[in-house]
């Protein structure tokens, strides 16, 4: 059967995959559900034909390796199966771990990040099994199950199996569609330190009238947070940019290539204009080879909406995320953030780190880059949108660089109005059956490529 005769008759029941994986809550905080969630996808590979090997790590989640398929050439897939919290649970439409379809759109947690694409792809490898009855390229699946608190156990699970991990290239999780509908392509990613700043002034919290004479955890953590970055959206943090790669002439050839719609950016923002009024050409450096210091969260003192209570916090914490370039590594950029901080007087705010990952580039010449953007003619109506690497993060650096396979993240499921790590997260089932078929198209690429 025509390949495009199977994806339509299938169409339900991958739509069906789709609705119960992203019925598992596999958070980090559930434990028994990340384990459900291992399991179906245990099953649903070996229903595929694959072996299914689980690499352990003390601690983390199983990783799961599938092999499938003979050939010349091995692609490495890797996706992951946990997702993010779903609070504040009180913005969702519908229940985040009951999928509902509502105006082509697929509302679930998990949605566009990851299950999507990685139900997308398996139903694209059943898709293509049964079209042609075997895959003329090796597949291995790499699924890991705690992307979403850091990959903490990525890189030694990578380090002690790198030899099974061994491929031609590797494809990532999608990186999505753009603001214009085109399919987009990168070749690495950011990478990232995440760390807790806390304060603590007073032995307990006190009546707000002891201002005058007493110390404020807060307004100390808010002085401390005012001098790590300029209103221009630069970093203040002493030697945050000594390390910084530049981009070359042949990257910002790349981004001048690059459609990108500034007004239509804003307008999904919300926003009157970017920061330190970035137009242009130094927009899209600043997007894709700046790094940024970003406050994700700030919890001081009193905070319940519509009521009142005088009152002086004895702490406060902020959680800061870095999105580092290449050239800077995530230890050292925390050791430049405590010294900082000590040579202003801050020496007593503590720093907790969270989530490292180093940045990483790829070739966007390899195999598997042309295989990609060749899979994507007949898929896609538009024309691929380019860019060097993904504004995100993550654990890319330990394929890419670690092993030396080379990388892309190709389209996916993902747009920018997917409520990705929001309330009401979704992907459009149109994205879902066309990352589908896509899947199918570049390994026919990556098989018949020169």
């Amino acid at each position: 059967m025509p390949l495009r005769d199977v994806l339509a008759t299938n169409a339900g029941t991958y739509r069906s995959w789709l609705t119960e994986a992203c019925s598992i809550p596999s958070m980090a905080s559930e434990p028994d559900a990340l384990t459900a969630m291992a399991g179906w996808l245990e099953d649903r590979l070996a229903a595929l034909g694959a072996s299914v090997e689980r690499l352990t790590h003390e601690g983390a989640p199983d990783m799961l390796l599938a092999r499938l398929g003979s050939g010349e050439r091995t692609v490495l897939v890797y996706d992951h199966y946990d997702v993010q919290p779903v609070d504040p649970l009180e913005l969702w439409t519908s229940e985040p771990f009951t999928p509902e379809v509502r105006d082509g759109l697929f509302y679930a947690r998990g949605a566009a990040d990851n299950k999507g694409d990685l139900v997308a792809r398996l139903a694209g490898l059943h898709a293509y099994l049964q079209a042609n009855e075997e895959l003329p390229v090796m597949v291995k699946l790499l699924i890991e199950g705690e992307e979403e608190t850091g990959s903490r156990s990525f890189g030694a699970m990578v380090d002690e199996h790198g030899d099974k991990l061994a491929a031609d290239g590797c494809i990532w999780e999608g990186n999505g569609i753009d603001p214009a509908g085109r399919p987009s392509f990168v070749f690495g990613a950011k990478g990232l330190a995440y760390v807790e700043l806390s304060c603590k002034e007073l032995g307990a919290d006190q009546h707000s009238a002891l201002a005058v004479v007493a110390p404020s955890a807060p307004w100390r953590l808010i002085e401390a947070l005012s001098s790590l970055r300029a209103p221009d959206g630069s970093v203040l943090i002493d030697g945050f940019y000594d390390d910084v790669v530049a981009p070359s002439g042949e990257d910002m050839a790349m981004l001048e290539r690059l459609p990108f719609d500034e007004a239509v950016e804003l307008h999904r923002l919300g926003a009157r204009e970017f920061v330190g009024g970035a137009r242009g050409l130094e927009l899209l450096r600043r997007y894709y080879f700046e790094p940024t210091c970003n406050i994700a969260g700030i919890v001081a003192g009193f905070t319940v909406p519509g009521q009142s209570k005088t009152v002086l916090p004895a702490g406060a914490t902020a959680k800061i995320d870095m999105r580092l370039v290449p050239g800077q590594d995530p230890d050292a950029v925390v050791e430049k953030l405590r010294r900082h901080l000590d040579a202003r007087g801050f020496e007593d705010i503590a720093i907790a780190r969270h989530s490292m990952e180093a940045p990483v580039r790829s070739p966007a010449d390899s195999l598997i880059a042309r295989a990609a953007l060749t899979g994507a003619t007949g898929v896609y109506f538009d024309p691929p949108a380019v860019a060097p690497m993904m504004i995100g993060t993550g654990p890319m650096h330990h394929i890419a660089h670690t092993l030396g396979i080379p990388t892309v993240s190709p389209a996916g499921v993902f747009r920018p109005e997917s409520a990705i790590h929001a309330p009401n997260e979704n992907c459009r089932l149109e994205d879902f059956e066309r990352t589908t078929a896509y899947t199918a198209s570049w390994i026919d690429a990556l098989a018949t490529l020169d």
